[in-house]
């Protein structure tokens, strides 16, 4: 009895074999490196940057589905394009990482790409069809020449950079400066330098010397040792950003994020959005976080329980005190999609992400102690900041509230929504001069509330 399904596995095996077999010997005749071939720095880069993230650097598309050897463990939350990058189970140290049961990749090429191109290869790994000669000469450069011995460099347990950070202030004013900034907070699409270079040293220094995959950040493996240590060092004094201006910046992107970033929605109504008459048709307002949460974050609990605006949709009162990471993969999901993969368009940034994440977590409040929920009454005193309100308040909106022609008097707008008023009171008015005033104290912000209620 035949069994061809098995026979064409077994075909299929003994083919891959002999392509394997074909490869090597191409290596072996034709370029022939020896064992422990001196490589280049240019070729030794490369290997670094697609040990990072191959498809970056090559400009291609990864596979879509989970590579097969990936433990997909709840710790890592990976989606399948980082499955297949070789730090993802390797480590930005090279001596592999515990969830996914790797080990050290030093001497793993045997020094030649004729031994690394059996590795790739091997069921193990399956990138026969995905890299070329010239990939796998690379790499094997970068693992047989390329790895760091990273304590002369960074302590162990601290993270802390061992170099001197006042010495080559210059060097990162003249050469990173440009596309980081001076304090490190330019590129919107990572954590400000300092917080990512503090976190994530092995990885900073692994850029410094390879590059950035995809031509977005030159290697500088010319550089002497004394100076890549104290480059990493001074990177790691750059500020943070404040966890206030975070937390204001993620109310703000709740409100209105399209005009908070500047960034246009997609042209179409979110997935997400409940499809009927009574709601909004236009499309820029179905992504818009207040219009399925609220401006009290109860969702379907509170104010949007009824009226135009219900949903049916959960608020996100739940999330309050939690972990930020929580909230920014649920973003990043099918259900939100604020943040795509390496083939889709995002409507956010990493800073987007981190500020929004920042607010669910730390900067929205029950609003219940502050607003009648039924009579819609700030529970303040409307005569104790009279004084700060004509201050503050009126150097745009006027005394009486009438002075901005853009909306409706401030006495009605707060009337007839304190929610959202309190929520810009809060956290400013997305892509306008209005301040945050979330460091003030409740107390303080309640009665300002409560005296514009009494506007005419």
């Amino acid at each position: 009895m035949f069994y061809p399904l098995q026979i064409n596995a077994q075909h299929h095996a003994f083919k891959t074999g002999i392509l394997r077999i074909i490869a090597a010997l191409f290596f072996t005749l034709f370029i022939d490196y020896g064992t422990g071939f001196a490589a280049d720095d240019a070729s030794i880069a490369r290997g670094g940057r697609l040990f990072d993230n191959w498809f970056l650097e090559m400009k291609d598309y990864p596979p879509t589905s989970f590579h097969p050897k990936y433990i997909n463990t709840r710790l890592t939350n990976a989606n399948p394009e980082e499955s297949w990058r070789c730090v993802t189970c390797h480590g930005w140290d090279y001596n592999g990482m515990t969830n996914q049961k790797t080990g050290s990749i030093s001497g793993d090429s045997g020094g030649t790409p004729a031994s690394l191109a059996f590795i790739l290869q091997d069921d193990n790994h399956l990138f026969v069809e995905i890299f070329t000669d010239r990939d796998i000469s690379d790499l094997a450069a970068f693992i047989n020449d390329g790895l760091i011995d990273f304590p002369p460099y960074i302590e162990r347990g601290s993270n802390l950079a061992r170099g001197n950070a006042t010495r080559e202030v210059g060097l990162y004013e003249t050469i990173c400066a440009n596309c980081h900034g001076t304090d490190g907070r330019q590129i919107k699409n990572i954590d400000p330098l300092g917080t990512y270079v503090r976190n994530n040293a092995r990885e900073a220094l692994h850029k410094i010397l390879n590059g950035h995959p995809g031509q977005r950040m030159p290697p500088m493996r010319f550089l002497k040792t004394k100076q890549v240590s104290d480059l990493l060092a001074y990177t790691q004094t750059l500020p943070t950003k404040n966890i206030l201006g975070s937390i204001t910046r993620g109310g703000r992107l709740y409100d209105h994020w399209p005009k908070e970033t500047g960034v246009s929605p997609p042209n179409y109504r979110h997935p997400a959005y409940p499809n009927k008459d009574n709601h909004s048709r236009s499309h820029i307002t179905s992504w818009r976080c207040k219009e399925c949460h609220g401006w009290d974050y109860k969702g379907n609990d509170g104010i949007y329980k009824s009226g135009l605006h219900r949903t049916g949709i959960k608020g996100i009162r739940a999330f309050s005190g939690g972990n930020p990471q929580t909230v920014i993969k649920i973003l990043m999901d099918e259900n939100h999609q604020y943040f795509g993969v390496q083939w889709k368009k995002s409507v956010f940034n990493k800073e987007d992400l981190n500020d929004l994440a920042n607010f669910v977590t730390q900067g929205q409040i029950d609003t219940d102690i502050y607003i009648d929920r039924e009579s819609g009454a700030a529970k303040g005193n409307p005569k104790r900041l009279q004084n700060l309100f004509n201050t503050l308040c009126a150097h745009c909106h006027g005394i009486d509230g009438k002075a901005l022609l853009t909306g409706i008097d401030v006495g009605d707008a707060v009337r007839n929504n304190p929610w959202e008023a309190l929520h810009k009171i809060r956290n400013g008015h997305p892509d306008e001069s209005m301040p945050a005033l979330q460091a003030l104290d409740m107390a303080l912000i309640v009665d300002i509330l409560a005296y514009a209620q009494t506007l005419p």
